[in-house]
């Protein structure tokens, strides 16, 4: 018995599956009869495709029994997916648009819940297949996450009629607009030339609402008839029908409408007339619609005209249908020609207006007139009126869209005329105008043939771009502008068109996903589109990775395109960590290194070291990053030599950019001592000196930035090979004062400023070459303005760095050529000046060593001069008297100047390093301590200097310094000076009251180094803190 069971149980089951992949097919072929949401139901039917797939193979793979419980699940979910698929198919549109939210989110559940059932499939009943089991589990994953978003117009307008929106409604405007997008959403697109159609569908709302008895429903269907009738009683809309409209004094040689072809019931002729068994004939769906109600109001079927009893069964009038018919074609052929006459004749613009508007009605009716209109010649006829009026311009674009719908024919022949004109209406002001033109072009661009031409018309991708980005409140006509744009993306010139424009995407996708000539062309064209900041941020996150991919293809033409996009991409200093994130580094690193025959080109080994110079240069965290197999850095020494080995044995176009890597090298402060290793091991400093005198501008401009940075770790080593031929040196001074960009002239000012100060054969060397006078001559210069608007920004830079090549001729004073330069140009006064200016913070410290400089110098060029002699009896010895010196520096006892002997009183200089003394930068506050300690060095009246800078405000920020602790040198510095203060008695009396004081002094005392404790243990002595006798420190 239960083997017999066994031998019927397969064919069973396999009838169980067959049954489940019947049904799934039917659901499939449900999905397009759907009136609504084809987007989201087709997407439905892909994925029932792929279960009904899943199923197939499962029959002759799976373990069927097993499979038995998900799919009983499974037909019970398809029962609910095919009664909303029936729902979607059979309800009016009005009423499937007022459901749209429902219907996506019940369409989300059901797909959602049938991705759980998928999800439960066991792997037994799949005997092991591993990749079966991957693909249901994959299926299961996308139906699990699927979404089936309604449309934001659909939704807008649904939210528009809600209750709590009724203040909304009350406005008139407001009214109209809502009806005609109701209208164009339910495929009506000129609700003014077609309210039959909207009444049609009125009534078709109204079956929907009575079959559902929904309040809401009701509330909706009141809602949107009260806001129609308002429409005709506006636009003065009688219930009668088009043709009695047309009326045109043209029109009197028609036909005329005979009573017996209008039914009494619509007022219209009829186009299925039937007779009832009394003879009266009607509109067969107006007379159905007369017995429905009829029935559902429980009163008699009675004739509408006679009041006679009749039965519901109705016969076709096929008479009268085919006379109406003749009479129809009749008239539809002269009025055709009608319209022909009025549009040739040169007839006023309202002629022309009415007869288009004829004409949409005639196309509207009978798609047979579309053809009349082609063979009457109309099409370039109405493309020519585009030049008319506004109003006939509009007419002309909804006939002319009106013509081309679903006829491919027409659509060529449009194509064939001046679509320059349709797209002049697309950037007219007028928004219906614009939006005529946008429709139109959308229906154009469904056939390909014409999308390239489409492309090819000045300004059509232009504007249709910018309509999306407009934030225009018309959403439809953004919409269509997205289709046609859509629409014509299928043409490859209209993608790189398209991304001149702004809209990358296209061509990110082909880059991305297409094969490789399209990948190729794309990238192609990404290299020479100009994109903004936004654009290459946006390209290189969609396609970084895919462009890497291509540099390690073996067709050189995908590699050296590939190459050509990265160079544009990475000029976005924010794109480099995504660019190395992409893995860029190591293909980069080969081109530039690969040698024999595998080489590649010249200049696309330039374009790779420009692509790795930005790379580098970007900030992006390259420094932990493997660039080859061996495991080697960009910093390591093998890299750094061949870089090197690059910059010496290649053109001058690739040694610029491997330059531009090195300048990125050396500006991260993780690599930069590395670098200056390498340099050293291999030789290379006088080589990079020697691109100084390179005759290519940017070589010698990105020579100079290296050195630059390279200068504040090898300053001897690069001033040595300064002094090895002074034409380097040169060089660079002339650079100073070139009609080079101010950029090249401030690195070049910042190189020498960072040079050893102390070394004074370089000094002398700058002197020979005329350097002073050069840089004072371009302080005047930036002094009175004297600056290109393009390098204000490099002002600050270059100021600073000249300053502190300024600064190392105070360093030589003893020369004394370099001397009378001091004085000449009165240095004393410029760098009092430089200090006040408030510049950098570098330029500050520079001007204060250099007042420093100065002031050491003064003690030996102040000189008292000799007493004027006695005269008359004072000759005699007995009776002379010491004449007074008048005008002396109280500080140096001589006669000073700040041109002559460089001295800070009489240049009034105190004051300005006095200020500098609470200043944030303790390198600052260190020189300006330096220059006001002048004050007190051995060589002048100390107690005199002591009072002078009480009279600058300047002890007591000494005190405070001494107090502060920030740094050591500074520390030493204040107590060197406090211990010399403290001599001045009147001040040490004055001083002694500071607790404050005397803590700090101690403080040194016991934590200094070995000369602050000494320097402490005199202050304090000076104190009389501790006894004279102490000893506890030799004397220094």
């Amino acid at each position: 018995m239960n083997s017999d069971l066994d031998l019927l149980q397969p064919p069973m089951a396999e009838a169980a599956t067959q049954f489940l992949v019947d049904k799934l097919a039917d659901a499939i072929r449900a999905c397009n009869e759907v009136i609504v949401e084809l987007d989201n139901f087709q997407n439905f039917a892909d994925l029932l495709d792929s279960i009904k797939q899943v199923f197939i193979d499962l029959e002759d793979g799976g373990d069927i029994f097993q499979l038995e419980a998900p799919m009983r699940e499974l037909e019970q979910e398809l029962d609910e997916a095919l009664g909303l698929i029936v729902l979607c198919t059979v309800r009016s549109r009005i009423y499937l648009l007022f459901h749209c939210r429902v219907i996506s989110k019940q369409l989300e559940d059901v797909t959602h819940r049938m991705g759980h059932i998928l999800a439960s499939i066991p792997s037994s009943s799949l005997r092991g297949d591993d990749q079966q089991k991957s693909v249901v589990d994959d299926l299961a994953l996308e139906m699990k996450s699927a979404l089936f978003p309604y449309k934001d117009n659909e939704a807008k307008l649904c939210q528009t009629l809600e209750p709590e929106n009724r203040n909304i409604l009350s406005d008139v405007g407001v009214q109209q607009a809502i009806l005609m997008d109701i209208a164009r959403t339910v495929g009506i697109e000129d609700l003014s030339r077609n309210p039959t159609a909207f009444r049609i569908e009125l009534d078709l709302l109204r079956r929907d609402v009575e079959d559902s008895k929904n309040t809401n429903d009701m509330r909706l269907f009141g809602v949107v008839s009260d806001l129609f009738n308002k429409w005709l009683q506006l636009n003065e809309q009688p219930s009668q029908s088009e043709e009695a409209l047309a009326v045109h004094p043209c029109h009197k040689r028609l036909e005329p409408l005979y009573e017996a072809f209008v039914c009494p019931l619509t007022k219209q002729v009829m186009q299925d007339p039937v007779t009832l068994e009394n003879g009266q004939t009607y509109e067969r769906a107006a007379i159905e619609r007369w017995f429905q109600e009829c029935k559902e109001n429980g009163r008699p079927i009675l004739c509408p005209m006679t009041g006679q009893e009749v039965s519901t069964t109705v016969k076709p009038s096929l008479a009268l249908w085919h006379t109406i018919e003749e009479w129809t074609q009749r008239n539809e052929q002269a009025r055709m020609e009608i319209v022909k006459q009025i549009i040739t004749s040169g007839k006023a613009d309202a002629d022309i207006a009415f007869a288009l508007s004829d004409l949409q009605i005639l196309c509207r009716k009978n798609r047979l007139n579309k053809h009349r209109a082609r063979t009457e010649g109309l099409i370039p006829l109405i493309v020519d009126l585009l030049k008319n009026s506004e109003e006939v311009r509009c007419l002309a674009l909804s006939s002319l869209r009106l013509l081309a719908e679903n006829d491919d024919d027409i659509k060529e022949e449009i194509g064939a005329t001046d679509l320059k004109r349709v797209v002049k209406c697309l950037s007219r002001e007028h928004t219906k105008e614009r939006e005529g033109a946008v429709y139109l072009l959308y229906e154009l661009s469904k056939s390909y043939s014409l999308c390239n031409k489409i492309g090819e018309t000045n300004g059509a991708i232009l504007i249709l771009v910018g309509i999306l980005s407009s934030n225009s409140e018309d959403v439809a006509v953004v919409d269509h502008a997205e289709k046609a744009l859509a629409n014509l993306e299928r043409c490859d010139n209209n993608v790189k068109q398209m991304a001149e424009n702004g809209r990358l995407q296209p061509l990110l996708k082909r880059l991305v996903e297409g094969p490789e000539e399209v990948r190729i062309e794309m990238a192609e064209d990404l290299s020479i589109v100009p994109l903004t900041s936004e654009d290459k941020s946006r390209a290189a996150q969609r396609a970084a990775f895919a462009l890497v991919e291509m540099l390690g293809s073996h067709n050189s033409v995908a590699r050296a395109t590939a190459l050509k996009a990265l160079r544009s991409l990475s000029t976005l200093p924010s794109n480099g960590n995504l660019l190395i994130e992409a893995g860029v580094l190591s293909p980069l690193m080969r081109d530039l290194f690969i040698v024999g025959p595998n080489q590649v080109p010249t200049k696309q080994k330039e374009i790779s070291a420009g692509v790795l110079a930005n790379v580098v240069g970007s900030g992006a965290n390259w420094e932990t990053v493997s660039v080859d197999k061996e495991g080697n850095f960009l910093a390591s020494e093998k890299i750094v030599h061949n870089f090197l080995h690059l910059v010496s044995n290649t053109g001058p176009g690739i040694g610029a950019k491997v330059l531009q890597v090195l300048v990125g090298l050396a500006s991260s402060n993780k690599s930069v001592t590395r670098l200056v290793q390498h340099i050293r091991s291999a030789g290379a400093t006088v080589s990079l000196i020697q691109f100084l005198e390179a005759p290519q501008a940017d070589l010698r401009v990105t020579a100079v930035k290296l050195l630059m940075l390279l200068s504040s770790h090898m300053d001897q080593e690069l001033a040595d090979g300064l002094r090895v031929t002074t034409r380097q040196l040169g060089t660079l001074i002339k650079l100073l004062d070139s009609d080079q960009p101010m950029e090249e002239q401030a690195v070049a000012a910042g190189l020498l400023a960072n040079l050893p100060m102390r070394d004074y054969h370089l000094t002398r060397a700058m002197l020979d070459e005329g350097a002073p006078a050069l840089l004072l001559k371009r302080l005047d210069d930036l002094k009175r303005g004297v600056v290109r608007p393009s390098d204000r920004r490099h002002i600050t830079p270059f100021k600073t760095g000249m300053v502190g090549i300024l600064v190392r001729f105070t360093c030589a004073l003893d020369d004394q050529r370099i001397l009378n330069l001091a004085s000449t140009y009165n240095f004393t006064e410029l760098f009092t000046s430089l200090l006040q200016s408030g510049g950098s913070d570098e330029l500050q410290n520079s001007a204060a060593k250099a007042l420093e400089n100065l002031s050491e110098k003064t003690p030996q060029l102040s000189s008292v001069p000799d007493p004027p002699k006695p005269r008359g009896i004072y000759r005699l010895a007995c009776f002379k008297q010491p004449t007074p010196l008048i005008g002396l520096c109280p500080v140096h006892s001589g006669v000073c100047t700040s041109k002559e002997t460089f001295c800070l009183l009489h240049a009034k200089a105190l004051l300005p390093l006095v200020s500098c003394l609470d200043h944030r930068n303790p390198s600052i506050v260190e020189a300006a301590i330096g220059a006001l300690s002048t004050l007190l060095m051995d060589t002048v009246d100390m107690e005199r200097g002591s009072q002078e800078l009480q009279n600058a405000g300047g002890i007591q920020p000494i005190l405070v310094i001494m107090q502060e602790h920030r740094t050591e040198v500074l520390r030493q510095r204040a107590v060197w000076m406090v211990e010399r203060i403290l001599r001045n008695g009147d001040l040490a009396r004055q001083i002694s009251g500071d607790p404050h004081v005397h803590t700090a002094l101690v403080d040194a005392f016991r934590y200094g180094n070995n000369q602050a404790k000494q320097l402490a243990e005199k202050a304090l002595k000076h104190l009389n803190k501790i006894p004279n006798f102490s000893g506890v420190f030799q004397k220094v």
